[in-house]
């Protein structure tokens, strides 16, 4: 019997563009087609998982097949108990896709209902940007964010939407870096350092969005509270 709920690691759109590549190879085609959704979270609720849930048991509308692509920046663990039925038994013909930064944000419970994506490969990876973050010291790390805040400030609109698209990946990166860490971290306090920062990106991430955006502010508060471990 094939499996039906699927889980794709790393950053959002990286990770959506995975998992339509997979409903494409099902048969459903991303064009205009009600039966391939995908759904965007920041937070993702118990009435996201209801919503969910409901949308699932509806029939297909153009064929036998439907795909629904759930991509959440966070999860409330309230919210994931609310998946487990439906992500352990899809009702017949729907497959569900889960895109998080990191798998380590899951409860173990509703994360052994997930395989891997298949035939998919690198999307956990941290972007260019985040890996170049990371690997750098505060000096190096203080440069870089200078330059894509004065690349944000360019009279040329392409530059500065690259800036800001740019500034959304490598936010993205530190919660799946922060995730990551987190799950592997021993240390109690460390632990709740990482959860802090994970609470300040998630709020920062929907602002970076909008196009007055202040990137400046930003990335300064995280250049001054990004954990160590980091």
């Amino acid at each position: 019997m094939a499996h039906h709920a699927y889980l794709v690691t790393g950053e959002s759109e990286q990770g959506i563009a995975a998992a339509v590549m997979h409903a494409e190879e099902l048969g459903v085609t991303r064009d205009n087609n009600p039966d391939l959704m995908v759904l965007r979270h920041g937070l993702f609720s118990v009435d996201d998982a209801r919503t969910i849930s409901d949308r699932a048991t509806r029939a297909a509308m153009n064929g036998d097949q439907k795909v629904i692509i759930i991509s959440a920046l966070r999860l409330f663990h309230e919210a994931q108990n609310a998946l487990l039925k439906i992500f352990e038994e899809p009702p017949a013909g729907t497959t569900l896709i889960l895109v998080v930064p990191s798998d380590g944000m899951l409860l173990p419970t509703l994360r052994s209902r997930l395989l891997p994506l298949p035939n998919q490969t690198g999307t956990s990876t941290l972007s260019v940007e985040t890996e170049a973050f990371l690997s750098a010291n505060g000096a190096a790390r203080e440069a870089m964010i200078t330059k894509l805040v004065d690349r944000s400030k360019s009279d040329t609109d392409e530059v500065k939407q690259a800036a800001r698209n740019e500034a959304v990946r490598l936010v993205e990166g530190l919660m799946k870096a922060s995730y990551d860490t987190r799950s592997r971290e021993k240390n109690a306090e460390t632990q709740a350092a990482l959860t802090g920062f994970l609470d300040d990106l998630s709020r920062f991430l929907p602002i970076l969005h909008e196009r007055s955006a202040p990137l400046k502010l930003i990335f300064e508060h995280i250049l001054l509270v990004i954990p160590k471990r980091l």
